[in-house]
């Protein structure tokens, strides 16, 4: 069975907050390109390969238009190209052929009317979680702590993003190695009426140093603003891609080449 495709990057709008009062127009800021592009090596050694494209909508507006009609590929070291292809009933663009492997660099390139842009990106390894514990937290209201755990391996320089996804519920983390290299290390979720029963899926993401950076503002900015991960952002959060037609039109979003490794769950 295809499992569920989380994406978090619905990243939104330019415009900055600030506590002066000024008039400004809502709806003035030009729309960019949002782009969410990931290639997965999974466990079993296949791969996951995804491009979600959507458009950047006023301030007034819920949904950012999703982007359907763009030449979406994928250049290895190789010089092989492979081509995405728009699945309308899941609304991303998909490849089933890429071959990841961790020697190669791999060229994203999206095509969208006049503008081109890319980003570059290698394999980034990671370990699988080993287990998961679950306890009830009480005080503050009532919650379910769930904990993965996974062994940091001995080189300095990991870094991860952790998933949580139930039916109702699903959250981001990020991490790095700075203190707790080589060490069998917890990351947890606090959840809000989690029933005994619930299928949980949990999944660790090797990530670089800048795609870190990226998730660590991403989720800053998110808890600062009440929201969750995929509402509009109050500020820019600049990814790893560029355009190369005209730099200053930056896009939004991230490409990022990652081992993950999934672990299901169910609460006690």
């Amino acid at each position: 069975m295809m499992k569920k495709i989380i994406y978090l990057l619905f990243l939104g709008l330019v415009l900055v907050q600030c506590e002066d009062v000024i008039d400004v127009d809502l709806d003035d800021a030009a729309p960019r390109l949002v782009i969410d592009a990931r290639l997965e090596l999974l466990e079993d050694g296949s791969s996951r390969n995804t491009v979600l494209l959507t458009r950047s909508s006023g301030f007034f507006e819920e949904v950012n238009p999703l982007v359907s009609d763009a030449i979406v590929f994928v250049t290895d070291g190789n010089g092989v190209d492979y081509d995405f292809t728009y699945d309308a009933q899941r609304e991303i663009y998909v490849n089933e052929t890429i071959a990841i492997t961790n020697d190669l660099d791999y060229t994203l390139t999206v095509l969208d009317g006049d503008q081109r842009y890319t980003a570059i990106q290698r394999l980034v390894s990671t370990v699988p979680l080993t287990d998961v514990e679950q306890e009830e937290v009480t005080g503050f209201g009532d919650f379910v702590q769930v904990t993965s755990f996974f062994e940091d391996p001995p080189e300095f320089g990991n870094n991860y993003l952790f998933t949580y996804e139930d039916p109702d519920n699903f959250q981001v983390d990020v991490s790095d190695d700075e203190f707790i290299n080589v060490n069998r290390t917890p990351n947890v979720f606090f959840i809000e009426e989690l029933e005994p029963g619930t299928q949980i899926q949990l999944t660790i993401t090797g990530i670089d140093a800048q795609a870190f950076r990226f998730f660590e503002t991403l989720i800053q900015q998110t808890a600062d603003g009440g929201g969750g991960p995929f509402d509009t952002q109050p500020a820019t959060v600049r990814g790893n891609i560029i355009n190369a037609t005209n730099r200053d039109q930056f896009p939004f979003g991230y490409f990022r080449v990652a081992q993950v490794f999934e672990l299901d769950y169910v609460s006690q």
